[in-house]
């Protein structure tokens, strides 16, 4: 992120000339009538002359460890190189980067530069985003994605992992917050969870998604990372292409009254996985039966049947089916993949 002030229009009347001094967490570039010359933090001897349009911006090149440890000053020259004034500004360097496994090979390697867009392809990239469309837990009336709530580690295990990572000094500055959030016409496609009291009692909680468009995270200071975990809530389909993204925002407060700014914005972008059916011409692998009061000697010639067939029986029991026999009117097989699971 740069910062851009007009030098020539900041300067004291007779000012002819003017030179730049910085701390070395700062990088400078001085454009001169739309010319840029990038100059380091050894060069603080040299002089620009001050012309309308000259543009003075600077960067931070690293994080600050203290709030307001970095200064830009401007020292303002007559003709003859008298000093006249100066002008100075004190900076705060935050590292905010907002990261995903955008090359497909289970690592959420930090800014990687395609984290942001998606291309198909064992040579493309971009992240994948799973729907949690199984259960669990039996006994909860509805499927993974469609609960805000998450009981048990083995239900992140079908989510994406996003990492916040932060670096900076242990506060910000009065004024600025941190935001995560998602356009509202991805609300209904994508939930975001994040593990609270990692180390003891853990709670999984559920920070954006159909009710929730943004969360302010809690800044933590220093050089730290937050592990969210993120799941599909639908299938990509003739009215939804796939691609969903989600953003990270540094949030500044000018004036009471008026809403914070954004002045840095970080972006990753997934795909929905799509859901594959399962033809039924290929060798059965697994035979569903439930179980009923009144089918015990069916479902013994189901599983020596099973058995010669060569594969595996799953029955069903009367607290999963709930007096339901008919699975195959709520069940279709199939299979949706990412690096992480399948």
């Amino acid at each position: 992120t740069h910062i851009s002030t007009d030098v020539y229009g900041a300067a004291p009347a007779g000012a002819v000339s003017f030179g730049v001094k910085h701390t070395e967490g700062v990088s400078v570039e001085v454009a001169c009538r739309g010319q840029a010359e990038v100059r380091s933090a050894l060069s603080s001897g040299t002089r620009w002359p001050l012309d309308e349009g000259t543009v003075l911006r600077f960067s931070m090149s690293q994080a600050s460890t203290e709030v307001n440890d970095n200064k830009v000053t401007v020292s303002f020259y007559a003709e003859g190189g008298q000093p006249i004034n100066q002008a100075g500004v004190f900076l705060t360097g935050i590292g905010i980067s907002l990261d995903v496994d955008a090359d497909r090979d289970g690592v959420v390697e930090k800014d990687n530069p395609n984290k942001a867009s998606w291309t198909w392809g064992p040579e493309g990239h971009g992240a994948i985003l799973l729907v949690s469309c199984d259960k669990e837990r039996p006994f909860t009336p509805a499927s993974d994605c469609n609960d805000e709530r998450v009981f048990s580690k083995e239900e992140l295990l079908d989510m994406s992992r996003m990492v916040l990572r932060t670096e900076g000094p242990q506060h910000l500055p009065r004024g600025y917050e941190i935001i995560l959030y998602i356009p509202v016409s991805d609300a209904d496609k994508v939930g975001v969870f994040y593990v609270q009291s990692p180390f003891f009692r853990q709670r999984y909680i559920h920070v954006l998604g159909q009710k929730k468009l943004y969360h302010t995270v809690q800044y933590p200071g220093g050089a730290a990372e937050l592990d969210l975990f993120v799941e599909g809530l639908r299938f990509p389909d003739d009215t939804f292409p796939g691609l969903v993204s989600i953003h990270v925002s540094l949030l500044e407060t000018l004036a009471e009254g008026i809403p914070p700014t954004p002045i840095f914005t970080d972006t990753v972008v997934f795909r929905v996985a799509p859901w594959i059916m399962t033809p039924n011409t290929l060798a059965p692998v697994n035979v569903f039966v439930c179980s009923m009061k009144d089918n015990y000697l069916f479902v013994k010639e189901i599983k020596n049947l099973v058995n010669k067939a060569g594969c595996e029986l799953k029955v069903c029991f009367g607290y999963i089916n709930r007096g339901d026999r008919w699975m195959q009117d709520e069940i279709e097989f199939g299979y949706t993949h990412a690096p992480h699971k399948s």
